[in-house]
This record gives C-alpha cells, sequence and structure tokens, in this order.
C-alpha cells in the first residue's frame, strides 16, 4: 500500500511543479513544506528536533549545513523549513526527482569544473542577501550517519560575503530506537533501492540537532572548522 501512495504522491509533485514558475514564493514554500510532510508520513518517518529549535524558524537569512546520509535529508528539512538546496549536478539528471528538483530552485554545482563554484556562491550569495535561507551539504557525498566528514570549505564563502550566519544542523536517523543506515544513500546503491529499504520500515526516525549558529569568522576555512566541530560534537 505504501508503494501505491508513494506513486501517488510523486505524481502530484510533478503535476504542481507545472504551475510553481507561475505561483507567488509563499504559496510555493507552503506546497513544498506540505508535500515533505506528507511524504515523511507515507513513508512513515518520524521527525524529531532537538536543541535550539527556534533558531531554525527565525525570519533573518542563513547559510543553513549538516551532514549528509540520504536523499530523504532534503525533504526532511523541507518539511520543517524549505530552503533553496545546492545539490551536485548529477542529482538533475535523476529520473522523476531530477525534474523535481529543477523546479523547486536548486542549485547545481558542476563539481568537477572548478569555475562553477564561483557562479554556485554568487547565487547563494544572492539568495542569502534577498533574506532566503539556502542550504548545504559540506562533506560533498553521504554517509553512513555514524560519524561526519571532513568538510569543504569553498561553499562557505557565501555566507560570508552575504555578511550572514551558519546555523549547523546534526541528522541522524534511528530505527526502533537504534542507530541505522537503512535511508543511507552510498556506495553504488541505485535510488530506486534506497527507496525500497525505507518502505520496508515503519519504524524509521530522523533526528536533527540544531546547534548554536555561528558568524563573525573572516575565512571560510575558519567558518566550516567550526561548523563541522559543531555537529561532530553532537554525535558525542
Amino acid at each position: 500500500m505504501k508503494k501505491i501512495w508513494l506513486s501517488l504522491h510523486i505524481t502530484s509533485a510533478l503535476v504542481q511543479s507545472l504551475f510553481f514558475p507561475l505561483l507567488h514564493q509563499k504559496i510555493r514554500k507552503y506546497l513544498i513544506k506540505k508535500w515533505s510532510i506528507r511524504l515523511l508520513k507515507i513513508l512513515k518517518v518520524k521527525v524529531v528536533l532537538q536543541g535550539n529549535r527556534d533558531v531554525l524558524q527565525q525570519q533573518s537569512a542563513f547559510l543553513l549545513v549538516a551532514n549528509h546520509i540520504s536523499w530523504l535529508d532534503i525533504h526532511v528539512l523541507n518539511s520543517i523549513r524549505p530552503v533553496t538546496f545546492v545539490a551536485k549536478s548529477d542529482v538533475s539528471s535523476w529520473p522523476v526527482f531530477g525534474y523535481i528538483a529543477k523546479s523547486l530552485g536548486t542549485i547545481f554545482l558542476k563539481r568537477e569544473k572548478l569555475s562553477d563554484i564561483k557562479r554556485v556562491i554568487y547565487l547563494m550569495n544572492q539568495k542569502i542577501s534577498s533574506s532566503e535561507v539556502v542550504a548545504i551539504f559540506p562533506e560533498g557525498t553521504s554517509s553512513d550517519g555514524r560519524s561526519v566528514l571532513p568538510f569543504k570549505s569553498n561553499l562557505f564563502q557565501a555566507a560570508i560575503d552575504a555578511e550572514g550566519h551558519v546555523l549547523p544542523i546534526r541528522l541522524s536517523y534511528k530505527e526502533h530506537g537504534a542507530y541505522t543506515d537503512r535511508p543511507a544513500f552510498i556506495g553504488d546503491m541505485s535510488l530506486v533501492q534506497s527507496i525500497q529499504h525505507i518502505l520496508a520500515s515503519n519504524h524509521l526516525e530522523i533526528e536533527l540537532q540544531v546547534c548554536a549558529p555561528l558568524s563573525g569568522y573572516s575565512s571560510r576555512q575558519e567558518l566550516a572548522k567550526h561548523s563541522y566541530n559543531a555537529i561532530a560534537a553532537s554525535f558525542i
């Protein structure tokens, strides 16, 4: 039954995305949040917020940084506060989800092209300067969620240029109250395989630890280091 509901829900996203360019930004955000909440309900994924939850809902713009485990991470964050994501260009070619990501205004980065980083930082800067929240996964890849991988600092430059703060968030998945790598989208796993793994459980939980916001750093390396330390410390 979950597969049927999931198929219908994805179809609804495709239909809605056709009209996105015509909708006001507030309506788009409302629909994104509503769709993400419904997706998590279909997949039986419970969201648990810990730490300074009010910071996540504040009106001022910021750069949200988090460790990355699954494609599900994006929808978890959107279920709380719709944001603009930066993703690797490969995502744009994913069947169905790639099209939806484009419609939602995702900023795609061609990681094999170093010069593309400047373009992406410029677009991020514009978003943050316009009171939009931008989200990145600075590990540059996904992990099994047991710990956080080293952060790449390049995209932190956008927060410095826009004079915005950074909000680190630690993501971790549990099943029956204990750590699980079931949602992890890693290695040679296909998107379909990952979805099947998630569908096989009715007891998944995603925990978000909202760390203290960071600001006032003069270099992207320093900002990346302190963001990493904040997230890594929350694993202890």
